[in-house]
Parts: structure tokens; sequence; C-alpha cells
């Protein structure tokens, strides 16, 4: 039996482990400048395909390094790239630490937000509540009209300032007597009209101009009547604020 071969694999394989075993390791941690770990941080050996990332402590290791002197670098989007020089002898295991700290040409902030989808959203309405309760601490059914909104839309009249308010229909457009602008509205089956100025009772004789209103509160349901005025229906009421004069 020909016992050439085994022996010169042998002999390959034992040279391989004891190459391999004169090989150090470089291993350290990559921080802040207030010592905090940084992770995902790219650590490589200059002028070699060697490197490592590092773990949620900042922590890395390189295997397999050869004897000599190296340039090691740590490099991170929006960090200053840091480089440092080491000498490493044969089965070492070498520590080399960075402190990274913020670069100069970092990324500006960037704010996004759905404020030009809908810009003339309010999550609150003082007028409903008379307190300054947020839409999901407000028991009661509305739905607020800003003359934000009346301005954009160019609303020449009440009717197509109500036209925001979903579930309000136009009946008919006055009590019968000339001028009066007290439309009639249909809500949940009950008529009602636009009888509260201010939060008071009050019927106009004539149609209120929307330049001067500042929002139209319309509350849907029984709750209306917790204002507790008789011009009020079962259906909902509807409240105009108008502008305040300086």
């Amino acid at each position: 039996m020909n016992r050439k071969p085994i022996l010169l694999t042998l002999a390959f394989a034992l040279i391989t482990i004891l190459s391999h075993a004169q090989n150090a390791i470089l291993k350290g941690q990559v921080t802040t400048a207030d010592n905090q770990p940084l992770e995902f941080v790219n650590v490589g050996i200059k002028g070699q395909s060697k490197g490592a990332t590092t773990d949620r402590y900042g922590r890395y290791e390189i295997k397999n390094v050869e004897a000599g002197t190296y340039t090691v670098f740590a490099s991170f989007v929006g960090l200053e790239k840091q480089e440092a020089s080491i000498t490493i002898s044969a089965g070492e295991t070498a520590t080399l630490n960075f402190s990274v700290k913020e670069s100069s040409t970092d990324l500006s902030e960037v704010v996004v937000t759905d404020f030009s989808s809908n810009r003339f959203y309010s999550d609150s309405s003082f007028t409903v509540g008379k307190l300054p309760l947020r839409d999901l601490e407000n028991p009661q059914v509305y739905h607020s009209i800003s003359g934000r909104l009346l301005r954009e839309q160019v609303a020449t009249s009440m009717n197509d300032a109500m036209k925001n308010a979903t579930g309000v229909t136009r009946l008919w457009e006055s009590t019968g007597r000339g001028g009066d602008g007290a439309e009639y509205y249909s809500m949940r089956g009950f008529s009602i009209q636009p009888t509260l100025v201010n939060g008071m009772p009050n019927v106009n004789n004539s149609a209120l101009d929307p330049a001067n209103i500042e929002t139209i509160d319309v509350v849907k349901g029984p709750s209306g009547t917790l204002f507790g005025s008789a011009v009020i229906s079962y259906g909902g009421l509807i409240n105009i604020t108008t502008k305040k004069t300086i």
C-alpha cells in the first residue's frame, strides 16, 4: 500500500493548521464621544479585504490577520471616518478601540407630516363641548367647518358652507318671509335651522356672509338638546361662531 499520498495530505493539513495558528486576531469596540456603543459600524484593514461589522454592543472581531503593521479604519454614514495604525504579532489577539464623533457633513433633519393632505383638520372644538376636549374625549357627534375652509372654497352662502357637513340636507331656502335667510335643513330625520349664533338663540332675518364666519359647528343627534333651548331640534343643532372684531 502506497502511504505517500496520505502522508503528503497530512503534512499539508498540518502546515495549514500551523499557519492559521500563527495568524492573529484583531478585535475592539466602537463607541461615541459620550461612550455609547455604535452598531453596524464598518471596521476594516486598509489595503485588504478583511473586515467586520460591529454588533449592538459596538464590538467587532477580525480573524486570520497576518503579522504586520496595518492601518485600520472605522466608518459609518453620518460619522467621521476614523483611522489608526497597529502592529500585530503572529498568534496575538490585538485590541484596537475607536471613539467616533458626528461628522460636520451630517444630513439635515427631515420632518414628514401629513399637514398638506388635510390642512383644515382640527382635533378639538371648544365651542361644542365648552371645554378644550379632543375628538376622542368629546361624547358628542359633531362636524366643524372652519372659516379657512370656506375661504379656500370661496363659499358665498350658508348653503355652500353646509355642503361640507355630512348627513345634512337642505329642505327649503327660507321660512317664507321676505329676506329671511334662516334656511331649513334635514338632520337625522328632523328639520332644523341655523338658530344659534355664538352659542345664543338667534334666527337671522338675513343670510350670514360666510366671510364673517369663524366656524360652523354641526352637532348631530339628541345631544344638541343639552344646549337647553327650545329652538334646537332632536336631530341636532347648527351653531355659527362669527369672527371677533378688535
